[in-house]
């Protein structure tokens, strides 16, 4: 799952401007997966889940994670106001998942015990893209070639998958690349993992506290 991070840390390394959006991936009536949450009880995962216009830098954003099945869909949305009325960028990625088994945290994620539940996933990458929302970040895309392309346009998607910022190949996001991670859930709330974990076979240890989602 953290390939989303590592495209918008390369993103917001080569801009001022920082995030992204996206659309729901529609799967077929595939069966709401379950993972057991803080109490120990067994809960859907089917689900919007959201962070709502927070500052990231000199950009505000939203967040969203839509489960659905096993298919897992990212958005991060850019806007130029505290409000996140006026869009600049979005980035969408989505990715079938596998519920794995339990385990447990290191205790060196701010959480309270080192004993917190939380349950493995495996992720396999599907897609990837980005869209310019302002005439000016598409100039602006232009002349940087962010992602290798010069052609950006005001509302119209372009597919970043296996690419790096600068438009060399990224290895590690192709479709199946397969991610490593772990979840929690504590009533409305969605947290997954942090740490370094991603395309290795290691699973993070840890919860990444600075992405706490709500359940919508």
């Amino acid at each position: 799952m953290k390939n989303i991070f590592f495209i918008t840390l390369m993103i917001s390394a080569l801009f001022f401007m920082q995030s992204c959006s996206t659309e729901e991936d529609s799967t077929a009536t595939t069966t709401s997966q379950t993972m057991t949450d803080s109490t120990g009880a067994s809960v859907s995962l089917d689900g919007t889940y959201l962070i709502d216009c927070a500052a990231s830098g000199s950009a505000y954003v939203k967040y969203e994670v839509v489960l659905s099945g096993t298919t897992f869909t990212f958005t991060e949305a850019a806007f130029s106001d505290d409000t996140c009325a006026t869009g600049t960028y979005s980035f969408i990625a989505a990715w079938t998942f596998t519920v794995g088994s339990a385990t447990t945290t290191s205790g060196s994620d701010n959480s309270s015990k080192n004993d917190l539940a939380v349950t493995k996933i495996d992720y396999a990458l599907q897609s990837a893209s980005m869209t310019i929302l302002s005439d000016t970040l598409a100039t602006s895309f232009n002349s940087s070639s962010v992602y290798g392309f010069t052609d950006w346009a005001n509302g119209t998607a372009k597919s970043v998958l296996g690419l790096n910022g600068d438009g060399t190949t990224d290895n590690t996001s192709f479709v199946g690349a397969v991610s490593y991670d772990i979840w929690y859930i504590n009533g409305t709330s969605f947290q997954y993992g942090g740490g370094s974990a991603d395309t290795s076979s290691t699973y993070p240890t840890e919860l990444d506290y600075s992405y706490v989602y709500t359940k919508q």
